[in-house]
């Protein structure tokens, strides 16, 4: 069947979803960059745009990722002009292709009067509807990494060589991801045929190369010229550089435990437990090929990431995240009883809609990427700005911490290069707090309690900044 004849067919399914993403990204045009995506797709971008691609190569104190995604921005800043409204449209093709991929996994996994479902549950995650608010690489990540995973399901070799020649080049976590799709693709071959020949597995190797040969291209010329791939360890990222101790390794055990529950997923992970259990003397086998695409890429990236102190953000399971939307689909499909199932789909969908609304004590830090509940952030930042410019409060004299760092040249892409200073309670006469800031410890939040006088406070949704003065 053609790409034509198939989209014909399916679009009543995923053109709602598709529409649903458009009129998300035109709600939230205005929005400026916010937490990583400063640096991975604003300053990243500006650089390649502002030295219109004269080199592959940004300043020492950016470099540690590969070049794809800010040379996108870039280009897509020549064409259709550099603002933030751009940048949120250049994201939009990458969120209609992963409803697109979404579409066809849940389309071969699940009957044809459950494909809706599959794409709800999926698509219905609170962290990749965070993401997909956001100018952020992973969702070029997660697009890849779908396409790769279907070509290889439908034989499209040359569509999955592009794929991962994209995924090379892309992020340390796209690279990770790269030998994931392929074990994926080793472990399906196994499923069918139930033992391992070396003349198979290099024939399933073939398409890996030309990816393989460009990630060490890109490394060797990276070390070339910065004398280090991964961390530059005397940058503020070396700290994540580290190896960890074993109180450490299961503190990491605990959050990519945690990360995987949280917001709202906790309710998917049980009622996939539960029907696992209840089936497990007669999985078939689109269950065990489920499984397989689930927990290859959650093992690759937790065996690498739980030896350093890097911090192990929601975001990094976002494939995860789809393939357990698709699992509970499925498992609801063939698994359940007729009367059972429409208490477990509003489960499910409750648990993941109650996802945004999860708040955690103070001093906790939580994952603002990854719900909706970090949207008001934008407005009432500017209304905070608005209020010290009124007051002739000099943003340089107010301590802050990050995201809030960074000059609106780089948040929302403005001529306006001033930046509030790194927090220092000894010395500064103003501090600006927001719930978002993960930053301040325990005891400055308690300072800022007992010792500090509060000024300002806007506050909208889940949403504050608070700006304190020393009493």
């Amino acid at each position: 069947m053609s790409f034509f004849t198939s989209f014909r067919k399916a679009w009543p399914l995923f053109t709602p979803f598709m529409l649903g993403l458009l009129l998300l990204t035109w709600y939230v045009r205005h929005n400026g960059f916010f937490w990583d995506s400063i640096l991975l797709a604003s300053k990243y971008g500006q650089w390649y745009y502002q030295t219109n691609f004269s080199t592959l190569f940004v300043p020492q104190e950016m470099a540690g990722y590969p070049p794809l995604f800010g040379l996108y921005l870039a280009a897509g800043w020549h064409m259709f002009g550099k603002t933030v409204p751009v940048s949120h449209f250049l994201m939009l093709p990458f969120l209609l292709g992963i409803v697109w991929q979404v579409y066809l996994l849940s389309r071969r996994y699940l009957p044809l009067g459950w494909v809706w479902l599959g794409l709800l549950l999926a698509l219905l995650d609170p962290t990749w509807l965070a993401q997909s608010t956001l100018v952020a690489p992973d969702i070029l990540l997660l697009f890849l990494y779908l396409l790769a995973v279907n070509s290889f399901l439908q034989e499209k070799r040359g569509l999955q060589v592009l794929a991962l020649l994209f995924m090379a080049v892309l992020s340390p976590r796209s690279q990770l991801l790269i030998p994931a799709v392929f074990l994926t693709e080793v472990l399906f071959w196994w499923l069918h045929s139930k033992q391992f020949r070396g003349l198979e597995v290099c024939k399933i190797m073939l398409p890996y190369v030309p990816a393989g040969l460009l990630l060490l291209g890109w490394l060797w010329l990276h070390y070339r010229h910065f004398g280090w791939i991964g961390y530059n360890r005397s940058s503020d990222w070396g700290a994540y550089s580290h190896f960890i101790s074993g109180k450490e390794f299961l503190r990491n055990l605990g959050l990519m435990a945690w990360r995987l529950l949280d917001f709202g997923r906790v309710g998917l992970w049980l009622l996939v437990a539960v029907l696992l259990w209840q089936s497990r003397q007669f999985l078939s086998t689109k269950t065990k090929e489920l499984l397989v695409l689930m927990l290859v890429p959650l093992v690759t990236l937790s065996l690498v990431l739980v030896w350093f102190t890097n911090p192990i953000g929601h975001r990094y399971y976002l494939v995860v995240y789809v393939f357990l939307g698709i699992l509970s689909a499925s498992l609801l499909a063939y698994h359940t009883r007729a009367f059972a199932r429409k208490a477990a789909i509003a489960v499910a969908v409750l648990s993941l809609l109650s996802g945004h609304f999860w708040q955690y004590p103070a001093t906790v830090a939580k994952g603002w990427d990854a719900s909706l509940a970090y949207l008001p952030y934008f407005s009432i930042r500017k209304q905070m700005m608005t209020y010290l410019d009124q007051e002739q409060i000099a943003w340089q004299e107010v301590g802050s911490d990050f995201p809030n760092l960074a000059a609106p040249a780089f948040t929302d892409l403005s001529h306006d290069q001033r930046a509030f200073a790194p927090k220092d309670f000894a010395s500064q006469r103003y501090m600006l707090h927001s719930n978002v800031f993960n930053g301040f410890t325990d005891q400055e939040l308690l300072a800022l309690e007992n010792h500090w006088r509060l000024v300002k406070e806007v506050k909208q949704g889940q949403v504050f900044f608070r700006l304190y003065t020393k009493k």
